[in-house]
């Protein structure tokens, strides 16, 4: 079976997709902050993640 290699980049994603891709790093992030035991951190990125959401909601209001 194969499958079909395709490139990604800026032209071929929509805002959504790239605020999806952000939000997906975002919370990978913020758990190793939290895994990490660094709450500065896990602060500065829950709010990023805040800003995220409200960035999501209204996209799709």
């Amino acid at each position: 079976m194969e499958f079909p290699i395709k490139a990604v980049h800026l032209d071929s994603q929509s805002d959504d997709d790239r605020l999806a891709m952000i939000m997906m790093q975002l919370d990978m992030a913020l758990a190793l902050a939290r895994e990490n035991k660094s709450p500065e951190v896990a602060r500065d990125l829950e709010k990023a993640m805040a800003k995220a959401r409200k960035a999501r909601d209204r996209q799709l209001n």
